[in-house]
């Protein structure tokens, strides 16, 4: 008999372990390989649209193995703007939040990272949700020219890693 996981297609870890991967590891095993095609060592990270919506009416179930309070997707970059609206709330980058990551002495990507906030900007409330969105630097993927397809997905797909913290409890 097929377990849950197994009947709905959905690809599980083995028992015991872990998805964690530090950031350089999600761009070099997991972004790098989902933009050109090939097979990603767990194929665990479902795909959807992290921006359409606030971050708790994101299919959050759909991401299983991880941390607790802790989700990856790839999604289509955000937009460059500072802030992005929702119903119902908006992201706005926290500017101490990006920078570059490297992997072997290059750099393979960068990271910026965006606190969900309810209300309108630039009054609302900053809730516990945030996402960190990597993104592959153009020059670490070998590519042809002339090849739009891939060239597409360097310029619009991103792993993230979206975060619910939790307030430490008042004792």
């Amino acid at each position: 008999m097929a377990s849950a996981g197994q009947a709905l297609n959905r690809p599980t870890l083995p028992a015991g372990y872990r998805f964690s991967p530090n950031n350089d590891d999600l761009i070099v095993y997991y972004l790098k390989r989902k933009i050109l095609g090939q097979q990603l060592p767990a194929d665990v990270i479902p795909t959807t649209d992290v921006y359409a919506s606030s971050p708790d009416k994101l299919p959050l179930d759909d991401f299983k193995g991880g941390e607790a309070n802790e989700w990856f997707f790839f999604s289509n970059r955000s937009k460059d703007d500072d802030t992005i609206a929702l119903d119902g709330g908006y992201y706005e980058i926290d500017p101490e939040g990006a920078g570059p990551i490297t992997w072997e002495g290059k750099i393979v990507g960068y990271v910026k990272t965006l606190n969900f906030y309810q209300g309108s900007s630039p009054n609302g409330t900053e809730t516990e949700w945030m996402v960190e969105e990597f993104r592959i630097n153009p020059e670490f993927v070998p590519i042809n020219n002339n090849d739009r397809s891939t060239r597409e997905k360097i310029e619009n797909l991103v792993a993230c890693k979206i975060s619910r913290v939790q307030p430490e409890p008042e004792w």
